[in-house]
Order: C-alpha cells, then structure tokens, then sequence
C-alpha cells in the first residue's frame, strides 16, 4: 500500500473498485481517504467479515466472482487488483484488463500484483507434474481453483493500453514460504485521455 500512499496526490477522489478485496483492509483505509468504494470478495467466509467491517463507511460489498461483477465504462478513478489476476486463466485475463481499462476514467489509475514465473510455488508445480490446463497455469486446491504465473512482462502486456507509471518484477523476503521469497510483478498505471479498448 505504501506505493500507492506515494500517488494518492495524483489521484483524483472519487470511485474506487477493490476486486478481491479480502476482509477490507485496503477498502476501508480508501474508504478514510475520501473514495466511495465498491469491494469484489467471491469467498463467502471472507466476505462476512468484509461486510461487517463495512459497516457505517463507505465501503460497498460485492459477493462475487470478479469476472461476473459488473462495471460500467469511466466510473473508477481507482482500481485495485491486488493479489487476485494470479487465480484466472490467461483466456479470462485479456478480456477482463479490457474491461478495466475501459473502467477507468481518463486519467484514473489502477494497481495490480501478481505471482510470476520466478515463484518458488511455479517451480514445485513444475516438477510435481501438476496439470497444466495453460501456459503457466495448474490446478490447485480448493477454493482457490487455479493459478496463474505470469511470464516476464505478460502483466505490462495485458495492460498495455494504459501509461506505465511504476512498474517492477522482484523477489520479496516471506517468512512463511518453505524458500523464503515469493517473486511477483507490481504494475501502476494511468489510463490516458483517449484510450483505444480492445486488441
């Protein structure tokens, strides 16, 4: 969150869109800073406490798949995808960073981090000759489905009708993991004034 602190000046106050957006950490604290702020949570268990953090904010929970959630064209001036492209095929990527781009209002900005190939987790599907239903992409335990790894520059690429404002694919320190990184990429970019949608 601290890189988009870095760029809240730049943004102007208004909707924001929160896909996968857990139990509200990153809604609510937007919520603080003015924005009125639709929150995307498919998993039931998560989302009751998503709507109980919501309550008396800002904050609107939405139960369901980020696929499925509606959006209509320059309506956000923020979007946040933090976390969650990672769980899609690339088939159900490319038309929804379509759909988000087109989202955006000219100038709006959106944010995305996702798992990449560098990931130990990528590397231990690999070699468990986990089934691959597409390029970089395994079957996993329920509920999650599906993960995605992304290839050098595939998250610059699905995003490409935007400005590159900050972009970086690295090896972050995690305690938690059995190789102690995870590696990912981080994307923040702004839609400009005319934007052509579709590839």
């Amino acid at each position: 969150m601290q890189n988009l602190q870095n760029w809240l000046g730049e943004i102007s106050i208004g909707r924001a869109l929160d896909l996968g957006a857990g139990d509200g950490e990153i809604a609510l604290w937007l919520s603080r800073q003015g924005f009125q702020v639709d929150a995307v949570e498919r998993d039931s268990l998560v989302f009751k406490r998503l709507q109980k953090a919501s309550v008396g904010s800002d904050v609107v929970p939405h139960m369901t798949d980020l696929t499925e959630f509606p959006m209509t064209p320059a309506t956000y001036n923020l979007i946040i995808t933090q976390a969650v492209l990672h769980f899609l095929r690339p088939t159900q990527l490319w038309p929804l960073a379509d759909r988000l781009v087109d989202a955006l209002v000219p100038g709006g900005i959106l944010l995305a981090e996702v798992f990449t190939t560098d990931d130990p987790g990528y590397s231990t599907l690999r070699q468990t000759n986990t089934l691959e239903i597409e390029p970089n992409t395994f079957e996993a335990p329920s509920p999650i489905g599906i993960i995605h790894y992304f290839a050098p520059g595939e998250l610059r690429r699905i995003f490409a009708p935007l400005e590159i404002l900050e972009y970086e694919e690295t090896r972050r320190a995690d305690p938690q993991s059995a190789d102690g990184f995870h590696a990912g990429a981080y994307l923040l970019a702004r839609r400009p004034q005319t934007t052509m949608i579709g590839r």
